[in-house]
């Protein structure tokens, strides 16, 4: 008996939440068509998860911005991840925001695809070393992902071989000195990379042989320079004179797995390595600026850029503005930097208490923004790729024992000149 009347309740139960559903599918199909989606291109280029680090910053910033919603499209390293905006960008469909190399800005400009973020930038408070310099009187891309050339050695290997370990080697002379000790324990003195791009690394001990590779002007390289050539020499010397670093191609991201395998004692990296390398390394990393020829130190100061591109909606716009602003602010830029070994891009999101915190804990990752004081322009130009092409290919063909250094480098000379010849013209 009781059956009929609890048909009719249940059914009433059922029609009212098939009413229910009915209703919010136009409220969830109208909020849908309210989102702005965003296509952000971001490379992958150093040794790390980055690629899932980033996922939670983007998510982060999609869960707190109901109206925007980012896809993070990843998309190789640096030079991969330019050609393919650049290829999207000559087939009409650009993303709204890249993470790219901060000296693609010649390149990116050239093709008119970018717009200058002069309000952002001066709003952000950055380190100068991280804006300069700027290019047709403008800023073009937002301080993300930035890094220093450093220098990280085995603090344990250092006391075993009798060395101070409170700090690397201060000059060129101490490397080699500090190198030949550390060999006895059975490790190469150092590795430094030399494949993928082998300017970065190689760019600050020519500038603190007295001269670094490329004007500001986009059209300029000093490719066969005596301070290169000074530079490359002590390169080699490390390897065939001195014999505290392997001969060959060393790679990238072998580097700093021999570094945490204790097969070398001492490595010139990219500081956005650091968290990396201090979670897998089994012994006391110290991180230290890079030896100064005689007593000029430099650094080259790599990275990535926020860039917004032309093209877009108006309402994309207006959201990867949204997004830039958010990503390069003080107390995500603090989150990036603990996680990944980045930069802090600013002075405030070096006084972030989570920032301060980790300072503490981990003193290594000052060291960096110390540097920041030494820094000098990374080699940046139009036709980007293939200048970097030409003087990573001249370098390594003296490393292979293919060429010599004079006939190396003033080779490169010469054919990044007739790539940046046309551009001297405009």
């Amino acid at each position: 008996m009781m059956k009929a009347p609890y048909k009719a309740v249940a059914a009433l139960v059922s029609a009212s939440g098939l009413a229910a559903v009915m209703a919010m599918a136009p409220a969830a199909s109208a909020a849908k068509r309210n989102t702005v989606e965003l296509t952000f291109y971001y490379p992958v280029g150093v040794v790390g998860p980055l690629s899932q680090t980033m996922t939670t910053l983007v998510n982060r910033f999609n869960q707190t911005h109901p109206g925007i919603h980012v896809n993070a499209v990843f998309s190789g390293n640096y030079q991969q991840t330019l050609a393919k905006v650049e290829t999207a960008i000559q087939g009409g469909n650009p993303p709204d925001v890249a993470v790219l190399n901060h000296t693609a800005q010649f390149d990116l400009i050239h093709l008119q695809a970018i717009e200058p973020l002069d309000d952002v930038v001066k709003a952000g408070g950055f380190y100068p070393a991280l804006t300069q310099p700027k290019v047709q009187g403008h800023f073009w891309g937002v301080p993300f992902q930035r890094s220093t050339v450093v220098l990280y050695y085995n603090k344990d290997a250092f006391k075993k071989a009798g060395l101070d370990p409170s700090h690397g080697p201060n000059t060129w002379s101490e490397l080699v000195a500090d190198g030949q000790k550390l060999q006895k324990l059975g490790m190469s003195g150092i590795e430094i990379p030399s494949d993928g791009t082998v300017y970065w690394e190689f760019e600050p001990f020519a500038t603190e042989a007295g001269h670094n590779l490329g004007g500001n002007d986009g059209v300029h390289v000093y490719f066969n320079s005596a301070a290169a050539k000074t530079a490359l020499q002590f390169w080699m010397d490390l390897s065939h004179k001195y014999h505290v670093m392997p001969a060959g191609i060393l790679p990238w991201n072998n580097v700093p797995t021999d570094f945490e395998n204790q097969k070398t004692a001492m490595i010139v990296h990219s500081s956005g390595s650091m968290a990396s390398i201090l979670q897998n390394a089994k012994f006391q990393v110290g991180v230290s600026f890079m030896p100064a020829y005689k007593s000029k130190y430099r650094t080259g100061v790599g990275g990535g850029d926020l860039y917004l591109f032309k093209g877009i909606p108006a309402d994309h716009r207006a959201a990867a503005l949204t997004f830039i602003k958010w990503m390069s602010a003080p107390a995500q830029a603090a989150w990036w930097s603990i996680r990944t070994g980045y930069v802090p891009t600013s002075p405030q999101a070096m006084q972030q208490p989570e920032m301060q915190a980790h300072i503490k804990q981990v003193p290594q990752a000052k060291v960096p923004v110390d540097q920041l004081a030494y820094a000098q322009p990374e080699l940046s130009t139009y036709q980007l790729n293939q200048v970097y092409d030409v003087i990573d290919s001249a370098i390594q063909s003296v490393i292979d024992g293919q060429s010599t250094i004079a006939a190396a480098l003033d080779k490169a000379q010469q054919q990044a000149d007739a790539i940046l010849a046309p551009y001297r013209m405009q």
